[in-house]
């Protein structure tokens, strides 16, 4: 069978697998999701192009869905892409039949253009913001894929994070406007969001320049493990530990290593402790890390989840030594829980391809909420396993309570 007859072949079937896969049932499409984990991080791991295409060429055909849906939800088509770009010779003829490979080509593609209106966009905010006399801070993706990444593409993001002092948000709220931007949501605790209107979602497959590119705006940077208990705004921290440079050409506060990886990290924990965490947050830990002499034991209760899973997802880059000389600090019952816990939904990441948020609220809060060993382990690392369920059980019902008098509240008042 020649190459062609091959392609066609094999497309067909991938396209009946994909048809099966979205009637599959929510256990089986989590087993493959699964193992299909360790095989993308040895990807990124590796490098090794050879192997990503002899790997797609040997899948099945119903595994290709499922590998196409877990790196759009875990941020890492571009990256995978990328490894399979520097591929040639008779391997990737073998995985030319496979429709995947087109795939990730089309999404590398389309987050350098993405990227490239994220730049223009960040770019123009902050020559705006100097303009008015505000210091902004870009974070997360809005610093790391224009300073941290070989090319911007290769680093997806679905929004602009920018920090500002309390003082000067009404500053920038003025420089957003100009620039077409308009709330699309009331002020939270935590950020507010600027969009364009009119904007609306293109593409849920993977990245697309033509879905939405909006703007959060922070004050703080409140980070919490567990049902609010406790709790620490990082935002001060990342002003103290600042200097005035550039990004994309413009001025522009930037954090020091040390700090972006406290927000880093406990950022990556607040989603994994809500079961939406990411293998790119991991990724983004682990090479923020690499510049960072040691980390600050006194966010470790907050940061330590997140490094101690980076450091085994992507081990090599000395952040185990790191990670190692806080366990006293975190106590050996949470690096214990921290060492075994799978890699996969079960410490956490979001497999099942689903936007809590945009859940009806029972079903999101029982997503957040479902007893497991990691959640209750990570919330209180203290308590032996059965004492800890009962006070994650005691706590989920105090906050429900909470919750039902402050609605109950609203509405009389």
């Amino acid at each position: 069978m020649g190459l062609t007859a091959r392609v066609d072949a094999r497309a067909s079937a991938e396209a009946a697998a994909a048809s099966g896969w979205a009637r599959a049932p929510a256990a089986a499409r989590l087993r493959v999701a699964r193992a299909l984990v360790p095989v993308v991080l040895g990807w990124l791991r590796e490098g090794d192009p050879a192997a990503l295409y002899g790997a797609l060429a040997e899948m099945p055909p119903d595994w290709h869905p499922a590998l196409r849906r877990l790196l759009t939800t875990q941020g890492l088509a571009p990256l995978v892409a990328d490894v399979a770009a520097a591929g040639s010779g008779p391997s990737v003829e073998r995985a030319a039949a496979s429709e995947t490979a087109g795939w990730l080509a089309t999404q590398l593609e389309q987050n350098r253009a993405r990227m490239g209106a994220f730049a223009e966009d960040l770019g123009a905010i902050l020559a705006g913001a100097a303009a008015a006399g505000v210091p902004v801070m870009p974070l997360k993706g809005g610093l790391l894929a224009f300073t941290r990444y070989r090319e911007p593409g290769l680093r997806p993001m679905a929004d602009l994070d920018l920090l500002v002092h309390a003082a000067d948000e009404p500053g920038l709220h003025d420089v957003l406007a100009r620039l077409g931007y308009a709330p699309v949501d009331a002020a939270v605790a935590r950020h507010r969001t600027f969009g364009r209107p009119g904007e609306r979602v293109v593409a849920l497959d993977g990245t697309h320049p033509g879905n939405p590119r909006t703007v959060e705006v922070h004050t703080r940077l409140q980070k919490t493990v567990w049902l609010d208990r406790g709790g620490v705004d990082l935002a001060p921290s990342l002003w103290s530990h600042a200097r005035e440079d550039e990004v994309l050409g413009q001025p522009a506060v930037v954090p020091s290593d040390a700090a972006l990886l406290d927000d880093l990290a406990s950022h990556a924990t607040l989603h994994l402790v809500r079961g939406g965490g990411m293998l790119l947050h991991w990724l983004d830990v682990a090479r923020v890390a690499a510049g960072v002499g040691s980390i600050d034991e006194a966010l470790s209760a907050w940061t330590y989840p997140a490094l101690a899973l980076a450091a085994r997802a992507f081990p090599g880059r000395d952040l185990s030594a790191k990670v190692e000389a806080l366990e006293p600090r975190v106590g050996s019952a949470l690096a214990r829980l921290a060492a075994r816990a799978p890699l996969d939904d079960r410490s956490g990441l979001n497999l099942a391809g689903v936007d809590i948020n945009a859940l009806p609220w029972l079903a999101s809060h029982w997503l957040r909420w479902r007893p497991n060993p990691w959640l209750a382990g990570v919330a209180y690392p203290h308590l032996p396993a059965p004492v800890a369920y009962a006070a994650y059980l005691a706590g989920v019902g105090v906050r429900a309570a909470r919750k039902a008098v402050q609605h109950a509240l609203r509405r009389g008042g």
